[in-house]
């Protein structure tokens, strides 16, 4: 038998396709691991949008009870 055709055809039927069809798949693997890091990254923007707003709330608050205080104690 002719051992060089035989790994020549295997190579170019079966290990090139490998190749290329592995380089597509964990290029397109990249891809969605940045586009999840983009949205992982949107999402604590909009956590510590909404922290900030909640801590604004909590000092409105805050100032509200402090003028009660303060006029409770006027009078």
């Amino acid at each position: 038998m002719n051992w060089i055709a035989i790994i020549s055809v295997l190579c170019v039927f079966i290990g090139a396709p490998m190749i290329v069809f592995g380089f597509i798949y964990f290029s397109r693997k990249g891809k969605r691991e940045v586009e999840m890091l983009k949205y992982r990254r949107d999402i604590m923007a909009l956590e510590l949008e909404k922290e900030e707003v909640r801590l604004k709330l909590i000092e409105a608050e805050n100032r509200k009870y402090d003028r009660l205080i303060d006029d409770s104690g006027r009078r």
